[in-house]
Protein backbone atom coordinates (compact mmCIF):
# COMPACT_ATOMS: atom_id res chain seq x y z
CA UNK A 1 0.00 0.00 0.00
CA UNK A 2 1.26 3.48 -1.16
CA UNK A 3 2.16 5.76 2.26
CA UNK A 4 0.09 9.00 2.53
CA UNK A 5 2.30 12.12 2.95
CA UNK A 6 0.45 13.79 6.35
CA UNK A 7 1.23 17.36 4.05
CA UNK A 8 -1.14 16.77 1.63
CA UNK A 9 -4.25 15.27 3.49
CA UNK A 10 -3.80 18.28 5.90
CA UNK A 11 -3.49 21.06 2.41
CA UNK A 12 -6.48 19.14 1.35
CA UNK A 13 -9.00 18.50 4.19
CA UNK A 14 -8.04 22.00 5.68
CA UNK A 15 -9.17 23.77 1.58
CA UNK A 16 -12.43 21.75 1.90
CA UNK A 17 -13.50 22.68 5.78
CA UNK A 18 -12.90 26.16 5.01
CA UNK A 19 -14.48 26.06 1.85
CA UNK A 20 -17.75 24.50 2.97
CA UNK A 21 -17.51 26.96 6.01
CA UNK A 22 -17.59 30.05 3.62
CA UNK A 23 -20.32 27.98 2.33
CA UNK A 24 -22.74 27.69 5.09
CA UNK A 25 -22.12 31.63 6.36
CA UNK A 26 -22.87 32.47 2.36
CA UNK A 27 -26.37 30.04 2.52
CA UNK A 28 -26.74 31.76 6.30
CA UNK A 29 -26.13 35.22 4.89
CA UNK A 30 -28.06 34.95 1.61
CA UNK A 31 -31.24 33.03 3.33
CA UNK A 32 -31.58 34.18 6.07
CA UNK A 33 -33.39 37.24 7.63
CA UNK A 34 -30.57 37.75 9.98
CA UNK A 35 -27.81 36.30 9.72
CA UNK A 36 -25.93 37.17 13.61
CA UNK A 37 -28.45 34.98 14.92
CA UNK A 38 -27.60 31.33 15.68
CA UNK A 39 -29.59 28.24 15.83
CA UNK A 40 -29.39 24.59 17.16
CA UNK A 41 -29.20 23.09 13.89
CA UNK A 42 -26.60 25.12 11.78
CA UNK A 43 -24.28 24.85 15.40
CA UNK A 44 -25.08 21.26 15.19
CA UNK A 45 -24.59 20.63 11.38
CA UNK A 46 -20.83 22.99 12.03
CA UNK A 47 -19.68 20.83 14.54
CA UNK A 48 -20.33 17.89 12.37
CA UNK A 49 -18.98 18.92 9.89
CA UNK A 50 -15.84 19.55 11.32
CA UNK A 51 -15.40 16.60 12.99
CA UNK A 52 -15.90 15.05 10.16
CA UNK A 53 -13.40 16.87 8.16
CA UNK A 54 -10.44 16.80 11.28
CA UNK A 55 -11.04 13.00 11.71
CA UNK A 56 -11.38 11.85 8.22
CA UNK A 57 -7.80 12.68 6.84
CA UNK A 58 -6.48 11.53 10.68
CA UNK A 59 -8.48 8.22 9.59
CA UNK A 60 -7.11 7.93 5.93
CA UNK A 61 -3.55 8.46 7.18
CA UNK A 62 -3.50 5.37 9.23
CA UNK A 63 -5.31 3.59 6.48
CA UNK A 64 -2.40 4.64 4.06
CA UNK A 65 0.35 3.92 6.01
CA UNK A 66 0.23 0.12 7.24
CA UNK A 67 -2.32 1.27 10.19
CA UNK A 68 0.10 3.28 12.36
CA UNK A 69 -0.58 6.28 13.82
CA UNK A 70 0.95 8.26 16.54
CA UNK A 71 -0.74 10.58 18.67
CA UNK A 72 1.82 13.49 17.61
CA UNK A 73 0.93 12.36 14.12
CA UNK A 74 -2.89 12.36 14.85
CA UNK A 75 -2.27 16.31 16.23
CA UNK A 76 0.25 17.36 13.86
CA UNK A 77 -2.88 16.81 11.27
CA UNK A 78 -5.74 17.86 13.07
CA UNK A 79 -3.80 21.04 13.74
CA UNK A 80 -2.93 21.67 10.40
CA UNK A 81 -6.43 21.13 8.96
CA UNK A 82 -7.23 23.43 11.92
CA UNK A 83 -5.45 25.75 11.04
CA UNK A 84 -5.50 26.00 7.09
CA UNK A 85 -9.78 26.00 8.20
CA UNK A 86 -8.94 29.16 10.25
CA UNK A 87 -6.63 31.11 8.47
CA UNK A 88 -9.24 30.86 5.10
CA UNK A 89 -12.48 31.69 7.13
CA UNK A 90 -10.59 34.34 8.62
CA UNK A 91 -9.72 36.01 5.12
CA UNK A 92 -13.39 35.29 4.12
CA UNK A 93 -14.44 37.04 7.19
CA UNK A 94 -12.71 39.73 6.67
CA UNK A 95 -13.67 40.24 3.21
CA UNK A 96 -17.00 39.86 4.88
CA UNK A 97 -17.36 42.66 7.13
CA UNK A 98 -15.54 44.73 4.84
CA UNK A 99 -16.82 44.88 1.34
CA UNK A 100 -19.71 42.29 1.34
CA UNK A 101 -21.74 43.79 4.40
CA UNK A 102 -19.65 46.53 5.53
CA UNK A 103 -22.48 47.29 8.33
CA UNK A 104 -21.17 44.49 9.78
CA UNK A 105 -19.59 45.62 12.60
CA UNK A 106 -22.40 48.34 13.84
CA UNK A 107 -25.20 45.20 12.98
CA UNK A 108 -23.09 43.39 15.62
CA UNK A 109 -22.24 45.97 18.03
CA UNK A 110 -26.16 46.67 18.28
CA UNK A 111 -27.11 42.91 18.51
CA UNK A 112 -24.50 42.93 21.81
CA UNK A 113 -25.61 46.30 23.09
CA UNK A 114 -29.51 45.05 23.10
CA UNK A 115 -28.52 41.90 24.60
CA UNK A 116 -26.65 43.72 27.29
CA UNK A 117 -28.97 45.84 27.72
CA UNK A 118 -31.59 43.21 28.94
CA UNK A 119 -28.84 41.46 30.66
CA UNK A 120 -28.46 44.33 32.61
CA UNK A 121 -31.27 46.70 33.11
CA UNK A 122 -29.03 48.78 35.75
CA UNK A 123 -27.00 50.53 33.12
CA UNK A 124 -28.14 53.38 31.43
CA UNK A 125 -27.66 53.43 27.48
CA UNK A 126 -25.09 56.02 27.47
CA UNK A 127 -22.80 53.84 29.77
CA UNK A 128 -23.71 51.42 27.06
CA UNK A 129 -22.78 53.47 24.36
CA UNK A 130 -19.46 54.64 25.95
CA UNK A 131 -18.65 50.49 26.76
CA UNK A 132 -19.32 50.01 22.65
CA UNK A 133 -17.58 52.73 21.37
CA UNK A 134 -14.22 52.05 23.11
CA UNK A 135 -14.91 47.92 22.32
CA UNK A 136 -15.48 49.07 18.35
CA UNK A 137 -11.59 49.69 17.78
CA UNK A 138 -10.32 46.67 18.92
CA UNK A 139 -12.95 44.47 18.18
CA UNK A 140 -12.32 43.24 14.70
CA UNK A 141 -9.21 42.58 14.89
CA UNK A 142 -9.88 40.44 18.07
CA UNK A 143 -12.81 38.84 15.85
CA UNK A 144 -10.11 37.75 13.19
CA UNK A 145 -8.48 36.47 15.79
CA UNK A 146 -10.56 34.65 17.24
CA UNK A 147 -11.51 32.69 14.16
CA UNK A 148 -8.22 30.83 13.87
CA UNK A 149 -7.91 30.33 17.91
CA UNK A 150 -11.11 28.90 18.14
CA UNK A 151 -10.63 26.38 14.64
CA UNK A 152 -7.21 25.76 16.52
CA UNK A 153 -8.28 24.99 19.84
CA UNK A 154 -11.39 22.65 18.32
CA UNK A 155 -9.14 21.46 16.29
CA UNK A 156 -6.84 19.93 18.85
CA UNK A 157 -9.79 18.75 21.20
CA UNK A 158 -11.20 16.46 17.69
CA UNK A 159 -7.48 15.33 17.00
CA UNK A 160 -6.72 14.61 20.52
CA UNK A 161 -9.86 12.35 20.89
CA UNK A 162 -9.20 11.03 17.19
CA UNK A 163 -5.88 10.12 17.82
CA UNK A 164 -6.36 8.36 21.42
CA UNK A 165 -9.06 5.95 19.50
CA UNK A 166 -7.18 5.48 16.10
CA UNK A 167 -4.05 5.31 17.38
CA UNK A 168 -1.28 2.22 16.47
CA UNK A 169 2.55 2.51 17.03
Amino acid sequence: MEKTSSKSLILSYGFLLGLVSILMSVLKYVLSSNYLEKNFFETLAGILITVALVVLPIYYYRKNNNGLLSLSQSIKIGLGVSAIAGIIGAIYFFVFANYIEPNFADNLMNAQMKEAMASNPNVSEAQMQEGMEMAKGFMMPMFYTMVILSNLFFGLIISLIAGLVLRKE
